[in-house]
């Protein structure tokens, strides 16, 4: 009777055990491909800290200013991430050949996940696509903590963005991760906030004329210093259309892109790719 007992309990043993290890795991989402010009994933792999780190898309550095650093993975949203001090660090992003950022921009989606440590008073361009010290042509994610207010906000043909109506009214999150992204069809801008849009407004100006635009990763493209922010920035991502709301909470919940080690979509490095979330 033991023996049988016995025989049954390891069955029922083993069973349990190999449908534990059974369950298929559910793989997270990727980003949306479609459109996707640029990406800086801020991974390890992907950056030289002193002196650039690489769009896994086309090889685009952005180039280093100030001090920043390479923040661990347990101090970021996916992977590796990087801090930057809010004095003097950014990263400038100069044009390739062919162009991939200095163009005309018909439409645009500009993501990332941010964690802001501390405001200053002033704006703060967490990412700037502009033609500064002109200032005819941009479009950036920001915060402006002396009017307490952040969103998303095009200039174009002398048409812009009314901050005072066209801006969330309070000061942007501290201390905490936040899914940003601002989108913009050439006549209408989008801005979104884990997940959820919460701005809409027209900007007439329509197509960001083409000239000029570099980009700049935690201040102005001409990081005169007065605009950078202090804090964590990771997963950017830029797109040639305006997402919309459906992948704008895809891209939210993704863990970097959304193809396999096979594909033949991208021309990128498989290991460059993150493949895990953090929280």
């Amino acid at each position: 009777m033991y023996t049988k007992n016995l025989y049954y309990s390891t069955v029922l043993l083993l069973t349990v055990v190999f449908t534990i290890y059974a369950i298929p795991t559910v793989a997270a989402p990727g980003a949306v491909l479609d459109g996707l010009v640029a990406y800086w994933s801020f991974d390890k792999d992907t950056v030289q800290i002193q002196k650039h780190a690489e769009d896994i898309l086309s090889g685009l550095k952005a180039i280093v200013d100030g001090d920043p650093e390479l923040a661990p993975a347990e101090d970021c949203k996916v992977g590796e991430c990087v801090l930057l001090d809010g004095v003097d660090d950014y990263f400038l992003v100069e044009d390739s050949d062919p162009p991939k950022i200095n163009r005309d921009w018909e439409e645009i989606t500009m993501e990332l996940w941010v964690k802001i440590n501390a405001l200053d008073d002033s704006w703060n361009r967490i990412i700037s696509l502009d033609d500064e010290p002109t200032n005819t042509k941009v479009v950036t994610l920001y915060y402006d903590d002396d009017d307490n207010r952040h969103g998303f906000f095009v200039k174009s043909k002398n048409q812009a963005t009314q901050a005072a109506q066209h801006l969330i009214q309070e000061d942007i999150p501290l201390n905490e991760w936040i899914h940003i992204v601002g989108t913009y069809d050439g006549s209408e801008a989008h801005y979104y906030v884990n997940g959820k849009m919460e701005i809409k407004h027209a900007v007439p100006g329509g197509t960001i004329a083409k000239g000029g635009l570099l980009l700049g990763i935690g201040d102005r493209s001409d990081g005169v210093n007065a605009d950078a922010i202090q804090g964590y920035i990771d997963e950017f991502r830029i797109y040639d259309r305006a997402l919309t709301a459906a992948e704008v909470k895809n891209n939210m919940n993704a863990e970097g892109l959304d193809v396999s080690p096979t594909s033949n979509h991208l021309s990128i490095t498989w290991g460059q790719i993150k493949s895990r979330r953090r929280y």
